[in-house]
C-alpha cells in the first residue's frame, strides 16, 4: 500500500504506519496535544520512599534499550539524548515508567511494583516520573560515561543508583490515597503517539490521535474541514522551505 501523506508528511517504509487497523493519525492544526502535564503534586517525601527502587528499574530499563534501540555508544550526543529521555513519558525511552505502580507496605513506605502492561498516566505515573528525576539528575553525566564503556546492568545499578540507594527513607507522616493501576494504550498505540510528539517538536505541526469508528462517523463537512486543513498544512510547510527557515524561524541547514 502506498504511504499516507497528510499535510506534506509521509511515512518511510521503516516508520509506524500512519493508518492501524484500530486507529488512524490525522494532521488537525490547532487541536492541543493529548500528553501528560502537571507535577502531580508528588512530594518530597513519596519522591524519596521511590527513587532507589525507580532508579534501580531504569538502570535495567535502560541496558535493554540499548540494544533494542541500536544506540550508537561511539556517538556521545546520541548517548546524552538517551540518558535525558528516560525519565520522558513522551518518548520511547520513558515508556516503561507507565508500567510502573506504586503500593503501600505494612510498614508505612512505599515500594513500586513493575506491571505486565502499560497503564493509563495519572497521579502515581507522575509520582515515579518525578523520582526517575530525582534519581538521574545529577547522574546523568556518570550514566552516559558508563553506557559509552558498555557497562551492563548490575554495574548501572551500582554507580548510578548508589546516592539515591544509600540511606533508607523513614515511613511517611501522612496517608496517601492509593491509586488504582487501570491498564492503558498498548505499545502501538504509544508508539503513534511517540512519534506524533517528535513529529510536532521537529516540524511544529500539531497531530491528534483518532480511532477508526470516530472516523466513521466524520460528516461531510467535518471531512471538507479536514482536507483544508491538511491543504494549509502543506501550504506552510511549502512556504517554510522558500523561506529557507524551520517552524521556529532558525535557518534550515544546508543539506
Amino acid at each position: 500500500m502506498a504511504p499516507l501523506v497528510r499535510g506534506g508528511l509521509r511515512s518511510s517504509a521503516t516508520a509506524l504506519p500512519l493508518v492501524a487497523p484500530a486507529l488512524s493519525l490525522l494532521l488537525l492544526l490547532g487541536r492541543p496535544l493529548l500528553a501528560a502535564s502537571g507535577s502531580g503534586g508528588a512530594g518530597d517525601a513519596e519522591v524519596a520512599q521511590l527513587k532507589c527502587a525507580v532508579c534501580e528499574l531504569a538502570m535495567a530499563e535502560a541496558n535493554v534499550l540499548v540494544a533494542e534501540l541500536g544506540l550508537d555508544l561511539k556517538n556521545e550526543d546520541d548517548v546524552i539524548d538517551f540518558a535525558d529521555s528516560l525519565c520522558t513519558l513522551s518518548k520511547r525511552e520513558g515508556r516503561w515508567l507507565r508500567r510502573l505502580d506504586v503500593k503501600d507496605t505494612k510498614d508505612g513506605r512505599l515500594a513500586v511494583q513493575n506491571m505486565t502492561e502499560f497503564g493509563e498516566c495519572r497521579m502515581e505515573c507522575l509520582l515515579v516520573r518525578k523520582a526517575c528525576q530525582s534519581a538521574l539528575g545529577k547522574a546523568q553525566e556518570l550514566l552516559v560515561d558508563l553506557l559509552r564503556t558498555g557497562a551492563d546492568a548490575d554495574e548501572l545499578r551500582a554507580k548510578v543508583c548508589k546516592a539515591s540507594c544509600r540511606k533508607r527513607p523513614p515511613p511517611l507522616k501522612h496517608k496517601r490515597t492509593d491509586e488504582e493501576f487501570v491498564p492503558g494504550h498498548d505499545a502501538g498505540m504509544l508508539q503513534m503517539m511517540e512519534n506524533r510528539d517528535k513529529m510536532r517538536a521537529e516540524t511544529g505541526q500539531v497531530f491528534d490521535i483518532m480511532k477508526r469508528d470516530e472516523l466513521d462517523t466524520m460528516s461531510d463537512g467535518d471531512r471538507e474541514a479536514q482536507a483544508a486543513q491538511d491543504a494549509f498544512a502543506e501550504q506552510l510547510r511549502e512556504a517554510r522551505e522558500d523561506s529557507g527557515r524551520d517552524w521556529r524561524g532558525r535557518e534550515m541547514e544546508e543539506l
